[in-house]
């Protein structure tokens, strides 16, 4: 079943942490995100606000702070194309959203233990990037009636979980405040109705942890 083997492909994730370069201080580790987004705003007030409209659209809704700006997204993929093409359609709708391209490549690694941290790090960041796939696949599913209810609640389930597992290997660094905060994020959504946006919210989160990870 597509939501078990996305669970084994998380949890193969935080095992075997693999690819890893650490030199000069720097950890490698290279992901496109494309963001369709509905507006950017230099202040979290006018984003908040923002975000309400988004929604209503049926957006995510999830305000990316990003380059000292607040951008108020909508969506996510992980194709630069797929990504204009949706914002191509929404501008037909007459909604001027626009992409925001961000590829990470390397991390700086203060750390005085840089090669047992690195490897802790990497697996972090590969969870978090499987989890954001399974994010965007059961968000899709929900769209296209793929997905039921009860089997989108399982896929937020397993996110869970494998946060969860995430927490207990990182008690006190600097991933553990942003896991809590996707705890929280899964928590809300857990007692109502889901919808694809719900889903496509929780995968935006994700990737923003990765985007704006600051390590140490």
């Amino acid at each position: 079943m597509t939501i078990a083997l996305g669970a084994i492909v998380v949890v193969t994730a935080l095992i075997c942490a693999s690819a890893i370069f650490c030199g000069g201080g720097k950890l490698a580790f290279e992901r496109g995100f494309y963001f369709v987004c509905y507006r950017m705003s230099d202040n979290a007030i006018s984003a908040s606000s923002l975000s309400e409209t988004a929604s209503s659209y049926g957006g995510a809704g999830y305000i990316l702070s990003y380059g000292g700006n607040y951008y108020v997204t909508l969506s996510c993929y992980y194709k630069n194309d797929e990504a204009k093409a949706v914002c191509a359609n929404l501008k037909k709708r007459d909604l001027n959203c626009t992409v925001l391209a961000v590829k990470t490549k390397e991390f700086r690694l203060a750390s005085r233990n840089a090669e047992a941290d690195g490897k802790l790090y990497l697996g972090n960041f590969n969870t978090l990037s499987s989890l954001s796939t399974l994010a965007y696949e059961c968000a899709n599913g929900l769209d296209t009636g793929k997905y039921s209810q009860s089997e989108a609640k399982r896929v937020l389930d397993s996110i869970a979980d494998a946060l969860n597992g995430l927490l207990k290997a990182n008690p006190n660094n600097c991933f553990t405040a942003g896991l809590r905060e996707l705890l929280k994020n899964c928590d809300e959504m857990r007692g109502g109705y889901l919808l694809s946006k719900n889903l496509r919210y929780i995968q935006i989160a994700l990737a923003d942890k990765i985007i704006n990870a600051r390590l140490n």
